[in-house]
């Protein structure tokens, strides 16, 4: 059976479960910790024999000694005693008092050279020095003892921390719920001028001239495939006889030149442009039988046969009611397309569409910034919760659902 606990309620309980697992770890840091503060209290108390800040006229030796009981006090007052313990914690004040230590050594080496050349120095010198080798003892042991040991127990800190860290997560989310919600109004505004534009769009794009030219263009496509099937074997024969009249192997004219190529390319456009009839059209193709018989073009019987088949079914008007059907067609399109030019209709289309991209980046711009964070927010919630989840039972055996 499975437990169901909020984010503070599963931080308490589980710690709580892990507090005799880790209660040994962290008092011996704490202990190392306060043995540390001590031996920099000692550093402090050293560097207070260096002080002739009281003096009105300080020699030269005097104004370097201050200097390094000065910087004694600037430099380690700024370490901050733990109050808890984590690994993190003790990373972070290993890192900041090495590093303070190494800045102070490189201020020591400058001005303890000089006062060296006073053996009046000799004795605080050596007790400075050696509360700063007690200090740095002291730091290693924490590094490279107490740390090495508490390590064992970061994987359970680490589940506290991501807890901890999904607390912060979830209030920033809330916040920026609230924060998108209080926007809603001017959201609402531009919502419903996003939608009264696009019910006047949708008013334009479904005009009844639309729907005429999308049928039309539906059936100019059957017709087209009716066509192309009738001339398919033409045009590879077209072909040929244009090839041997580039080649000056047989006579064309220019006008048959020039219907063949355009046969080739648009078959529906030639048969639709032709007058009733396709009188054009039917010239050229007695023309393209008669010299198809020139020893010049080379074609295969059966195809050259099939050729002539759909050039006789052409000069029969087999395919005369499907060029008027496409000439009204396309008569009756470019009808609709004027209209529409005199209706300005492309252009209001345009106004729309572009009034209403405007509106949607003015729209989402005003919670864009709150709307990813959130959703990084949420997506970084769902992957550290499921994690946090599986560790608690892999440390406690106890299955934990955590509540939001």
């Amino acid at each position: 059976m499975s437990l169901e606990k909020n984010l503070d309620e599963a931080l308490e309980w589980f710690n709580d479960k892990i507090s005799s697992n880790v209660s040994s770890y962290r008092n011996s840091a704490m202990k190392q910790i306060r043995v540390i503060s001590d031996r920099i209290e000692e550093l402090k108390t050293a560097a207070h024999r260096f002080d002739y800040s009281d003096l009105k006229d300080p020699d030269v030796y005097q104004n370097y000694a201050t200097t390094i009981y000065d910087n004694t006090l600037e430099t380690f007052n700024q370490i901050q005693t733990l109050e808890s313990v984590t690994y993190n914690k003790l990373e972070t004040f290993a890192r900041d008092t090495n590093n303070k230590i190494n800045a102070y050594m490189n201020m020591l080496s400058k001005y303890l050279s000089w006062l060296k050349r006073d053996r009046s120095y000799k004795t605080k010198v050596k007790t400075l020095d050696r509360a700063l080798t007690r200090l740095k003892e002291e730091l290693h042991v924490l590094e490279n003892k107490t740390m090495v040991s508490y390590s064992e127990i970061i994987n359970l800190e680490k589940v506290s921390d991501d807890i901890v860290s999904l607390i912060e997560l979830v209030d920033r989310s809330q916040f920026l719920e609230k924060e998108i919600a209080s926007h809603k109004d001017e959201v609402d505004k531009l919502t419903n001028a996003i939608e009264a534009n696009e019910k006047s769009l949708s008013e334009l794009k479904n005009h009844p001239g639309f729907q005429q030219l999308e049928k039309n263009k539906k059936e100019l496509n059957h017709i087209e495939i009716s066509i192309a099937n009738k001339v398919s074997e033409i045009k590879k024969l077209s072909s040929k006889v244009l090839r041997a009249s580039d080649s000056k192997k047989i006579e064309l004219n220019e006008y048959d030149k020039e219907l063949m190529k355009n046969l080739i390319k648009d078959p529906l456009g030639v048969i639709a442009k032709e007058d009733e009839g396709y009188r054009g059209v039917k010239a050229m193709l007695n023309t393209l039988k008669e010299v198809s018989s020139d020893p010049a073009i080379q074609m295969k019987k059966e195809k050259l046969q099939r050729a002539y088949e759909n050039i006789e079914e052409i000069l029969n008007d087999e395919i005369l009611e499907i060029q008027k059907r496409a000439k009204f067609l396309i008569q009756q399109s470019e009808a609709i397309n004027d209209k529409f030019k005199e209706m300005e209709l492309d252009i209001k289309i345009k106004k729309l569409e572009d009034e209403i991209d405007n509106l949607k980046i003015d729209r989402d711009r005003i919670t864009l910034s709150l709307r990813r964070e959130k959703e990084e927010k949420d997506t970084e919630i769902d992957s550290l919760s499921k994690s946090v989840e599986e560790r608690i039972e892999e440390f406690t055996s106890k299955t934990l659902k955590l509540i939001f």
